[in-house]
């Protein structure tokens, strides 16, 4: 099968095209450049800097040496939205398209590629949507909405039917960054496999639940909210809490 992918330019950008390519007839990645959405935020606090630093190093740790040569063509675009591009990819005759990380498509893409494009949502919807959803549920001390969602993309955003939902592998000990990475590595591993069962009909999209969301936004994010995440895990995940939290993920639905 034929596959587009719509990605950016970070390390868990760069495995995520690598993982497609192995499984798909992939000629081409459109990478969009990642923002800087927080400079504010950066430019006003020490601890904000450093719990990026923090994140880019965990990143290298946990996708720098699995990235392999399966890569496809990039194709660096400044707006992922530019009307040319989806008139291009409809050309090409693409099965599928396989979304991580870009700005929110625009109608155009949509229209075109109706059922067709599959996105990576960083986040358990329909319980967390918008910005850094693996990141507040520290903030409120809810581990067991952490974790990821496979679904279709829709004009609404995080709101398309599920095809399926990856939970973290929580373990005593890990820290914010490891246990975060390995969640988004573990849904990038998997994405493949669940792309090719819903395009062979072995997976049927599942509306999302009518449960209230808790939606952030990148301005949300503060030195405050930060400080209460690293507070809640400290040094390490406290192993008493692990079944606290397995008892709570049960009762989600």
């Amino acid at each position: 099968m034929k596959a587009l992918i719509l990605t950016s330019n970070s390390l868990r950008h760069r495995y995520f095209a690598c993982t497609i390519a192995r499984r798909f007839n992939v000629p081409t990645a459109l990478v969009e450049e990642k923002k800087n959405y927080y400079s504010l935020q950066l430019d006003q606090s020490l601890l904000v800097r450093s719990h990026f630093e923090k994140i880019a190093a965990a990143e290298k740790y946990w996708f720098a040496h699995t990235v392999d040569t399966t890569f496809p063509e990039i194709r660096q675009v400044g707006d992922i939205n530019m009307s040319d591009l989806v008139t291009w990819a409809v050309r090409q005759g693409f099965d599928v398209l396989c979304l991580f990380g870009t700005s929110i498509l625009s109608r155009n893409w949509l229209d075109a590629f109706p059922g067709k494009i599959i996105n990576l949502h960083l986040g358990l919807s329909p319980f967390y949507r918008g910005s850094a959803t693996l990141f507040w549920p520290f903030v409120n001390r809810e581990l067991e909405y952490l974790g990821t969602t496979i679904h279709l993309a829709t004009s609404k955003v995080d709101a398309g039917e599920i095809l399926a939902r990856i939970y973290s592998d929580l373990r005593a000990g890990d820290a914010y960054y490891d246990i975060t990475s390995r969640l988004i590595r573990e849904s990038i591993d998997q994405f493949p496999q669940v792309v090719f069962d819903y395009l062979e009909g072995r997976i049927r999209p599942t509306r999302q639940e009518d449960f209230a969301s808790r939606v952030y936004r990148k301005a949300d994010f503060t030195q405050v909210a930060l400080q209460q995440a690293l507070d809640y895990i400290g040094e390490g995940l406290p192993e008493g809490e692990l079944g606290q939290i397995e008892i709570r993920r049960k009762c989600l639905y």
